[in-house]
């Protein structure tokens, strides 16, 4: 089983205070993509994504979007490039038909496109959009995902309203889950 990071960086801090009160709703994750590889062995990390008015990439779950820069990215995949056995699903956080504009599209294109590019040692998959899941970049990379035990995939109201709730009372003993093909997301990689 490859281990994988439901909303790998959502450890960041929220960008506003708004953000800041409802953050709990959206964090999965508590430590930082050097420790979630080196500490706890993720080797698959997810990419939540929109773009500002001038195309640049935010991180971001939901409505939560992290105080974070394009620089900081671009250094976090770096470093991830120069690891083994690596993999970054990348998703177009847009929920509603308002947002999903054709400068968020293009904007994300464009930006898949660069990935592949300047971080070649990366397998990057997905390139999914969350409005109605349709594949806005084709990725070569199509692993075989188990998501079935992040907070999402069982929608319980306050479970799926705070995954670290979710994470305490399922992360024991999911990791042996799956083949060794597989990726498994969980939520808060750090609870075991």
């Amino acid at each position: 089983m490859v281990l994988g990071s439901h909303n790998a960086w959502s450890y960041l801090l929220p960008r506003t205070w708004w953000m800041k009160l409802i953050g709990f709703t959206a964090q999965c994750q508590r430590k930082t993509i050097d420790t979630q590889y080196n500490d706890y062995g993720v080797r698959c990390f997810d990419l939540r994504l929109r773009f500002d008015a001038d195309g640049q990439p935010m991180i971001v779950h939901g409505p939560v979007e992290y105080v974070y820069t394009p620089q900081q990215i671009r250094d976090d995949l770096k470093k991830l490039n120069s690891r083994e056995n690596v993999s970054v699903r990348v998703l177009l956080d847009v929920r509603c038909e308002r947002q999903y504009t054709q400068q968020q599209r293009d904007a994300f294109w464009n930006y898949c496109h660069e990935l592949e590019m300047f971080y070649p040692n990366i397998n990057f998959w997905c390139g999914r959009n969350l409005y109605d899941w349709t594949i806005n970049y084709n990725f070569l990379y199509s692993p075989t995902c188990i998501e079935r035990y992040a907070s999402v995939c069982k929608p319980r109201l306050i479970d799926d309203w705070w995954p670290y709730l979710f994470a305490s009372r399922y992360n024991h003993g999911i990791i042996e889950q799956g083949t060794d093909k597989d990726i498994l997301l969980v939520d808060f990689v750090d609870i075991r």
